[in-house]
């Protein structure tokens, strides 16, 4: 399984079967990021996680291209396309579990974290992505929430790091609480140079003490998911 980061919360999962792009949002580089890819999965509807014109787009020119997401955003991608394209719009709640590209997906959680209580909260979908039967490492998609899934063994965390509705503290409860292997930082798009050397010094170091390793992602490099788990 290969891993790719094009920045913030975008991340794409290939295997020999298949490749999936996840979060195509506004802070990341959607250069190219649509072609090849068997399905996107989105995790909620905010701009930074889905860019809906270049979603739309992706659709328009791809007829056997698939996108899966929460209800609202469904709608909203639905109203924008042609009868025949929008059946490859397919909402997606906690407790799916489907195989795409050939990548075992679960989504788990369900609710967008807290940003403050004057601000509606929206869904929001982690996806639990592989599966050990068949020989692939299981890498969690939180989406933004630090909501730890139940029952379900993590090898590879991506995860959000810095957010307005988050803090370094929760970040890191949430990530020792996961008890993945590695963890790969995600949502740092607000973060500047300081404020990442911060976050991944402190973070790291939280993760050492924990058992497990921190390993930052180059965007637009692609790393095999097997050998960042194995340092």
């Amino acid at each position: 399984m290969r891993i790719k980061t094009r920045g913030h919360s975008c991340i794409e999962l290939s295997t020999i079967d298949g490749s999936l792009l996840l979060d195509p949002g506004g802070f990341s580089d959607l250069t190219g990021a649509f072609e090849r890819k068997s399905a996107v999965l989105i995790t909620h509807e905010h701009m930074d996680h889905a860019h809906p014109q270049a979603i739309v787009e992706a659709l328009l020119a791809n007829p056997v291209l698939e996108v899966y997401a929460p209800l609202a955003l469904v709608k909203t991608l639905r109203e924008k396309l042609p009868a025949a394209t929008a059946s490859q719009v397919h909402q997606v709640c906690a407790g799916a579990d489907f195989i795409v590209g050939g990548i075992r997906v679960r989504a788990v959680g369900g609710t967008h974290a807290t940003i403050h209580r004057s601000i509606d909260l929206v869904a929001n979908v982690g996806y639990v992505l592989g599966d050990r039967a068949v020989g692939q490492p299981i890498v969690f998609h939180p989406g933004d929430s630090y909501q730890v899934p139940v029952d379900v063994p993590v090898d590879l965390l991506l995860l959000p790091v810095m957010a307005p509705w988050g803090k370094m503290s929760e970040a890191a409860d949430f990530a020792v609480a996961v008890n993945a292997t590695t963890w790969v930082p995600i949502h740092d798009g607000l973060l500047n140079e300081t404020g990442v050397g911060l976050f991944d010094r402190q973070l790291g170091t939280i993760g050492q003490s924990a058992g497990s390793s921190y390993q930052r992602l180059v965007v637009g490099n692609e790393y095999k998911v097997e050998e960042l788990l194995a340092r």
